[in-house]
Formats: C-alpha cells, sequence, structure tokens
C-alpha cells in the first residue's frame, strides 16, 4: 500500500513538473515564433498600417498567426502529460482558429460570424455543463442559452479590438482570473490550461504593445473568444465570464444598436498630434474618445482597468470562501 501511494505522488510531482516545463516552454516558443514571423511578415508584404498612429507605420497583419497555432495545440500537450481527456476543447480550439483564418484571408460577413461561431455549442453540446438557471427550466431553453453564450463571448472577444495591446491584454487579466477560480477548485489541469494561455498571451503582448510591430488578427482574436467560452462552458463557469467580459459585452451592445446606423464600418481617426477622432460607429472606444480619453496608450490603459475591476468583482462573488 505505501508503495502504490509512493508510485501515485511521484507521478504526481513528475505530472506537476511537467506542467511547469510546458507552462515556460510554450510562452518562449511563442516569443521567438513570433518573432520571426514578424520578419517573415516584412519581408513577404503581409502588413497592415496601424490606423491610430499620426505617423505611418505598419504591422504584421496577421502577427498572431504562431501564438494561434500553439493555443491550438495546447489542450493535447496538457491531456499527454495530465492523461485527462480534452478533445472537447481541442475541437473547438481548432474550429475557432480556423474560423478567424478564413476571415483573415476571405472576409466574413457579420451575419455569418454570428451563425458559425455558435456551431460547436450546438455540436459540441451534450459535453457542456448546464447553464443555470435555464437547465432548471427546460433543456430547450438549457440549449438556446449555451448557444447564445458561445455567439456572444467568441464574437465580442472579436469585435472589442483595433488598438494595440487591447485584445490580448484583456484575454491575459480574463485567463489569470479563470487561473485563480481554477486553482481555488484545486482543479490542475484547467489550472495549467489557463496559466499557459496567459503566458502565450505575455509572450505575444510584447510585440503587440503599443507601438505594436503585430497584430493579433481575427485567428487569435475568435480563437481567444472561442477557446475560453468552450472551457468556461465545459466547467459550468459562465456566470464568472460573463461578467469578466462586461466591457466586451458594452462595446457589442454599442455596435449592435449602431448596426446599420452607418453604410460601413469606419474606423477611429487620429489628428497629427495623436489626438483620437470618434469615429461614427457607436462602440467602447466611442464612448471613451467622446468622455475625454482621446490617447490610444489611455484608452488602452483605461479599458484593462474596467477589465481588473471586473476581475477582482468576479474573484469577490466566486472566490470560494
Amino acid at each position: 500500500m505505501k508503495e502504490l501511494i509512493k508510485t501515485m505522488l511521484a507521478m504526481l510531482l513528475i505530472r506537476f513538473i511537467l506542467g511547469v516545463i510546458i507552462l515556460l516552454l510554450l510562452p518562449f516558443i511563442t516569443y521567438r515564433l513570433t518573432d520571426e514571423w514578424i520578419a517573415t511578415s516584412k519581408k513577404r508584404g503581409l502588413l497592415s498600417k496601424d490606423l491610430h498612429k499620426p505617423y505611418e507605420v505598419k504591422a504584421a497583419r496577421i502577427g498572431g498567426l504562431p501564438a494561434s497555432l500553439i493555443i491550438a495545440i495546447t489542450p493535447s500537450i496538457i491531456s499527454l502529460i495530465f492523461g485527462i481527456n480534452t478533445v472537447v476543447l481541442q475541437l473547438a480550439a481548432i474550429f475557432y482558429a480556423i474560423m478567424g483564418l478564413v476571415d483573415d484571408l476571405v472576409g466574413m460577413k457579420n451575419l455569418e460570424k454570428i451563425i458559425i461561431s455558435g456551431l460547436p455549442f450546438i455540436l459540441l453540446y451534450k459535453w457542456l455543463s448546464p447553464f443555470p438557471p435555464f437547465a432548471n427550466v427546460s433543456l430547450l431553453l438549457n440549449i438556446m442559452a449555451i448557444i447564445l453564450f458561445g455567439i456572444y463571448i467568441t464574437n465580442a472577444f472579436n469585435t472589442l479590438a483595433g488598438f494595440n495591446g487591447l485584445e490580448a491584454g484583456t484575454s491575459l487579466i480574463i485567463s489569470l482570473t479563470l487561473s485563480i477560480l481554477f486553482m481555488a477548485k484545486k482543479d490542475i489541469t484547467n489550472l495549467f490550461l489557463m496559466l499557459t494561455l496567459a503566458g502565450i498571451l505575455a509572450s505575444f503582448l510584447i510585440f503587440n504593445w503599443i507601438p505594436a510591430r503585430s497584430f493579433p488578427g481575427n485567428i487569435m482574436t475568435f480563437l481567444l473568444g472561442g477557446y475560453i467560452s468552450s472551457l468556461s462552458a465545459i466547467k459550468g463557469l459562465y456566470w464568472p465570464l460573463i461578467i469578466l467580459t462586461l466591457p466586451h459585452g458594452l462595446d457589442f451592445f454599442l455596435k449592435v444598436i449602431s448596426w446599420g446606423g452607418t453604410k460601413r464600418k469606419m474606423p477611429t481617426k487620429v489628428k497629427e498630434d495623436g489626438t483620437l477622432v470618434p469615429p461614427p460607429n457607436k462602440s467602447l472606444a466611442w464612448l471613451l474618445i467622446n468622455m475625454g480619453i482621446k490617447n490610444e496608450e489611455k484608452l488602452v490603459k483605461s479599458i484593462l482597468a474596467m477589465e481588473l475591476i471586473f476581475s477582482f468583482l468576479t474573484l469577490l462573488v466566486y472566490f470560494p470562501c
């Protein structure tokens, strides 16, 4: 019996050490590959203009490709180390990475994004946790709530975007917050999943922070939304993620109510002194610029501060006493 216990403890220790190695290794690989991909993008002209600078500057258009590929294979790596089934999360990650890449390469209409983003939550529904309180009312309402949750979170991550460091920064805070919740639940496997995601995002943020050398691209924004929402649905963390994405929700709501108000999406313009001019389309950025936050770095830091507040609120409500 003692030998069995020693063997089990040894296995747990080995898995923990391997998890820590992966936690350190994948962000390092992300850093190196992103640096190489930026150089490749420059050579091949795969660049986009940074619209929020008062001077001419370009960055890697789909700069989040290396980070996205590493995020997409992380569930399989964690599965091998900890011996758990991550097939559902792995399938969702691959689906949303492909969806985002297609949007980057050929473009997708808003309605197409909304419909397609809900497909994994339909096809993988039986592997997802019930969504309270809807699950207590009816099966149909529970299914509808879960699908709408997936559509909302995935698209909200994709729409709260456009400024250096914004997508990666908010996602980093969200992943760290979920890591704390998993740690409190003693859910080691998902703790490592979220910590690894946070490390990858931190590595990418080095290149994406103001002034950005690399843009995440839709491949990364859709993947982040789909990956985090899928894991939250699997583990039943619906409401914590909804609280964490309230800034995204406000941005999403403002964009929805102005949908069709202008003929096409107009970017935020910038004056020669770096002052941002609010676009005709409503958004969270539009709201903050009209409130007087007219510098890109201050704007991004303001939204990240909002995210930190909702992170604290989420932990205050859902961290076990």
